[in-house]
């Protein structure tokens, strides 16, 4: 019902669980205990149609952390927006490029700043490290959007058979360009190397890119909850 959740355990540097199966919240509560006691922190999450009872949830010692909204969206060329500064897309398997922590702006609605102890520059260090093995493992699907030669934006995906994972957006610190272009523009480089649906989730505390996503004609599907447990 509960294990240890491998890439978290690495970032946090301490054991971290997940919560695999739902009717663990069915188990006494002595049992709960004894099965979260080895661990740092544990994650539980869930579509909010088939999760549990939010008290039996609540009773075991998970918090609501974060919902994500997941979508759908089609990807096609379109005409580019007006911008004042011309952009270009480099995929990774055309001119590798790096990522350093310290390049991409904070994730501010990031679940994991609620756990005790984490730093902007932990959850930055864990959404790096991320990045980093989604560019080796698909380079093909890995790209930055540049303005005047200086990346703004990272979009990081992996083929599917549902379609292509848009799992990882990040902005530069320092970025010039609006998030509706940068966004638009990886979107149009990946239909132009043949991708046709794209799919994935996004914290509902996140309106600017929710409000990106509806510009850009994503369908929006159901919520997932996602629930937090520290001693």
């Amino acid at each position: 019902m509960i294990r240890v959740h491998d890439f978290n355990t690495q970032w946090w540097g301490g054991p971290a669980g997940i919560v695999e199966d739902g009717a663990f919240f069915s188990l006494a509560q002595s049992l709960q205990q004894e099965a979260l006691a080895p661990f740092c922190w544990a994650e539980f999450r869930s579509r909010f149609k088939t999760a549990p009872p939010l008290i039996d949830i609540h009773r075991a010692g998970f918090f609501l952390a974060d919902t994500q909204q997941e979508f759908r969206i089609a990807l096609k060329t379109r005409p580019p927006s007006p911008s004042d500064l011309p952009l270009q897309v480099r995929f990774a398997d055309e001119q590798h490029f790096e990522l350093c922590d310290s390049d991409f702006a904070s994730f501010e609605q990031e679940r994991y700043r609620h756990l005790p102890g984490c730093t902007e520059e932990k959850v930055n260090a864990r959404y790096g490290g991320w990045a980093r093995s989604l560019i080796r493992e698909h380079p093909q699907t890995c790209l930055e959007v540049l303005a005047d030669g200086v990346a703004q934006f990272w979009f990081l995906s992996r083929p599917d058979q549902s379609g292509l994972n848009l799992t990882l957006a990040m902005l530069r610190r320092e970025a010039k360009v609006s998030g509706f272009l940068l966004y638009e523009t990886a979107l149009a480089a990946y239909a132009l190397r043949g991708h046709r649906i794209g799919f994935a989730s996004f914290s509902v505390v996140n309106a600017a890119v929710h409000n990106i996503y509806a510009k850009l004609g994503a369908h929006f599907l159901t919520p997932t909850g996602i629930w937090l447990w520290v001693p």
